[in-house]
């Protein structure tokens, strides 16, 4: 897909970070952007710059781990515009650093509705439109953790390697058609994610979210960018960050030695 002129391109997840970067990005290269994300005022902060930048789009806030919801915004997109060609599923949540065992089911649950419940709800409330369009693409974001596991960041990990297979079996299953299947895996990229951690706000949830900005090497736009190019070349598989890159190569070459690597430098949470 190398051009997004006059194309309906949907991205969740869209109040800030990558999606605000997303919409802005995409709109500027002519696309309509429908727009979701659960924060109502963030949402229409994104909105209003997308406008402000003469572009065009519509957003609805709701929590995409809501399937009725879902489905009734693919609904609403559809009779706006008649079309997707696009489907971003980017909106997600972390998790303070627990073990599994100490991590609260209601918690976990949460994690899993919005991170892996809602890419599967997003990509099938569209599917059926995307198969109508001579090009379409569906791109759902995992991340680093979706290729190596990260000790205090169980749940969150569950998610990304259930998106990665999902979207990797959707692609093979999608081979020959008109739509293309495109997995994100984002190492740090400096975005609100940790500080958007539901719950008080708390000094370890502060100690966290500073340690994580220290080491995110990557802007939100940039991120962005690498997707868009992503998408315009069909990729299978993107990479964002040369932090991302490293731990690819080596999950890939020392698929069971990374384990001791990560021992050494991340101090684990009580078990």
């Amino acid at each position: 897909m190398k051009s997004f002129q006059n194309k309906v391109v949907v991205i969740t997840g869209a109040g800030s970070g990558m999606g605000r970067e997303l919409a802005l990005q995409l709109s500027a290269l002519g696309a309509n952007v429908a727009l979701n994300d659960w924060n109502a005022e963030m949402l229409a902060q994104t909105l209003k710059a997308v406008e402000a930048a003469s572009g065009k789009g519509m957003a609805v806030a709701f929590d995409v781990g809501d399937r009725e919801a879902v489905t009734s915004f693919a609904e609403a997109v559809v009779a706006q515009y008649g079309q997707v060609d696009v489907v971003v599923n980017n909106a997600g949540i972390a998790m303070e650093r627990r073990s599994i065992a100490n991590t609260p089911m209601e918690e976990f649950e949460r994690v899993v509705r919005v991170n892996l419940w809602g890419v599967i709800y997003g990509t099938l409330a569209f599917l059926p439109h995307l198969k109508t369009r001579p090009e379409a693409a569906v791109v759902n974001i995992s991340s680093i953790f979706g290729i190596i596991g990260y000790g205090g960041q169980g749940a969150y990990s569950t998610t990304k390697f259930g998106v990665r297979g999902f979207t990797e079996t959707l692609r093979q299953e999608l081979h020959g058609t008109s739509v293309t299947v495109t997995c994100v895996h984002p190492g740090g990229v400096k975005t609100g994610i940790i500080r958007n951690i539901p719950g008080e706000p708390s000094a370890a949830k502060d100690k966290f979210a500073s340690n994580f900005e220290k080491i995110a090497r990557t802007t939100a736009a940039d991120a962005a960018t690498t997707i868009i190019r992503g998408i315009q070349n069909k990729r299978p598989r993107v990479l964002i960050g040369n932090d991302a890159r490293l731990m690819d190569a080596v999950a890939r070459l020392f698929p069971t030695f990374y384990e001791r690597i990560l021992l050494r430098k991340n101090r684990l949470p009580e078990r």
